[in-house]
Order: C-alpha cells, then structure tokens, then sequence
C-alpha cells in the first residue's frame, strides 16, 4: 500500500513537474525497493529453509537413531527369543526323555508288578495246598490205603433232622460239611426225602464192619465192603443216603427220587457218585456218594465220567480248589 502511495506521489509530480527524469528516478527507486524487498524475502526463504533443512536433518538424525535403537532392541529380542527357542527345545527334549523314562520305568514297574503278584499267587497256592490234607482227593478202594491211626483233621456232628436214625451220631469232616447241609436243605426245599445212614468211619470201625460181613456172606463181603484202611469213609467225606421208605437194606434207592435229585444237583454241592454201575472195585452203589470240591465235580459232570476213570495226577490238580 505504502509502495503503491509512493509510486502515485512521483508520477504526480512528473505530471505536475512534466519531467520524464523524475518519473525515471521515481521508478528507479522502487526498483530499488522491490530488489530490496525482494533480497528481504529470499534471504528470510533462504534461512527459513536452512532452518527447515537442519530440522529434517536433526528428524532425520533422531529417527536413525530410533531406527538404530529400535533395531538393537529387535536383535536382542531375536536373540532372546532364539534363547527361549533353544531353551523350550532342550525342556521339551527332557520332558520328551523323562516320559520315556517315565514309561520304562512303568513298564518295569508293572513287570515288577506282575511278578509280585504272581509270586503272592504261588505262595497262596502253595499255602492253601499245604494246609489241605492231600489224602482228601486220593484214589482208596483197593488203590490207596489209610493207616490205622489216619483221621480227619476235624469232624463236625451232622444235624439230626437228615440222618434216618436220628439216635444216633453221625459225622462229617468239618470242613465240608457246609457243603453237606447245604445240599440237604435244598433237597428237604424240594420235598426230597434224603437221609444219611451212614457218614465217618475209623479204621476200627471199618476193621469190625467188615468181619460182620464176612462172617455173613463170607468172600462176597469184597464186593461190596473195602477193607479197613481202603473205605472212602475213613476221610470223613463219604456218605450213604436212604430214604424213610427204603430204609437200611439200600433195596431199590437208585429207583427213587432222592437218587434221581443227587444225579440232577450233588455235583453242584462238590458230590459225585463214587460206584457207578459196572465199576471195577465194587458192585453198584447208587447210595454211596463222596465229596470232592465243585470244580473236580462240575468236571466229572460235565465229561460224563466218574471219580475212578481218572488218573490220579489228573485228580491231584483239582486238590488246590477242593474248598472253594
């Protein structure tokens, strides 16, 4: 504005003073002015610029250092970070070692186990056949013999109300004997009329039963009573069974229903039938039955044989069971 005012005033006076020199001057001096404005704006441009200039270089200069920074901090993550890798491999190389260790030693541990088990096994086993009377499960009837002074470990009393005199005293090893009243009860539960006429003998008694029959019916007494020291009787595991009708003299007891419930369930209760019909040692016996344990019995059940078809190792491996 004020160059503008200057410049109206010399052309005034050019006018007025009709001189073309002082216009010259007149525009000379703002020529003058221009350039020196001008200069102004460039030298304040110029050092705007140089201003400008050291500031990007100062940025440039910082963010290299950021960049610098940022970058030691990138390699010691990466190298942290290839630390932790390393490490985590090593961790998961162990743990990868200690669950195979884990899994060897399981495995010994259940061999260990195993053999543990099977040794308490033995030793059970042994324990259980050295307490049970090996005579118990052996082949008599002219076969094996029993001494005089054999008898069973125990014995208990049978209860009157299934022997057919109740009067007198009849006895059974202890033992089985709840096998015994178990089979009997069941059979008195289905209106079975089964008694006992006859159970534990000693060898004494064996010795005189047999004499009285001898002086009977003289040799024939052999088919059908064992000497002393050969009667299953002497075990104190072998019964006779009547019924109220047939009585002492055994006639006609395989024809009865007791005879058929002992063929249909003694098995179940570990009795089998000792003199089978056309047996080798005595003549038939329907009434004569003897405990053997359930498993030799299911067996013999099962095969359709009889106690004396089998060998006697055969019979020896039933001994470890005969009480279960």
């Amino acid at each position: 504005m004020k160059r503008q005012t200057a410049f109206l005033f010399f052309a005034i006076l050019a006018v007025v003073g009709g001189g073309a020199i002082v216009f010259l001057a007149a525009q000379n001096y703002f020529l003058d002015r221009n350039k020196s404005i001008l200069e102004d704006e460039i030298s304040q441009t110029a050092k705007n610029s140089l201003a400008t200039t050291k500031k990007f270089a100062n940025d440039v200069k910082n963010l290299n250092t950021d960049i610098a920074t940022l970058s030691e901090l990138l390699d010691s993550a990466n190298a942290g970070l290839a630390t932790t890798t390393a490490q985590l491999a090593e961790t998961t190389r162990r743990l990868a070692d200690t669950a195979a260790q884990s899994a060897d030693f399981q495995a010994q541990y259940n061999v260990a186990k195993n053999t543990v088990s099977d040794l308490q096994g033995q030793v059970g086993t042994l324990k259980k056949l050295t307490e049970t009377d090996p005579e118990l499960l052996k082949k008599y009837s002219k076969v094996y013999f029993l001494n005089e002074n054999y008898t069973p470990k125990s014995l208990a009393e049978i209860d009157p109300e299934y022997t057919y005199n109740p009067d007198e005293n009849y006895q059974f090893y202890s033992e089985t004997y709840p096998f015994l009243k178990s089979m009997l009860a069941t059979a008195k539960a289905d209106g079975i009329d089964l008694k006992i006429i006859s159970a534990y003998r000693s060898f004494g008694e064996q010795s005189s039963l047999k004499a009285s029959y001898k002086m009977t019916y003289g040799a024939g007494a052999n088919k059908f009573s064992a000497d002393q020291g050969y009667s299953e009787h002497q075990l104190g595991t072998a019964v006779d069974f009547t019924t109220a009708d047939v009585g002492a003299s055994f006639d006609g007891f395989e024809k009865t229903p007791a005879y058929q419930w002992l063929n249909d369930n003694a098995y179940v209760y570990g009795f089998i039938l000792s003199y089978p019909a056309d047996n080798t040692y005595y003549q038939y016996e329907p009434w004569h039955w003897r405990f053997v344990g359930r498993q030799l019995a299911q067996y013999l059940h099962n095969q359709g044989k009889h106690f004396y078809d089998l060998d006697q190792r055969t019979i020896d491996q039933y001994l470890i069971s005969f009480f279960d």
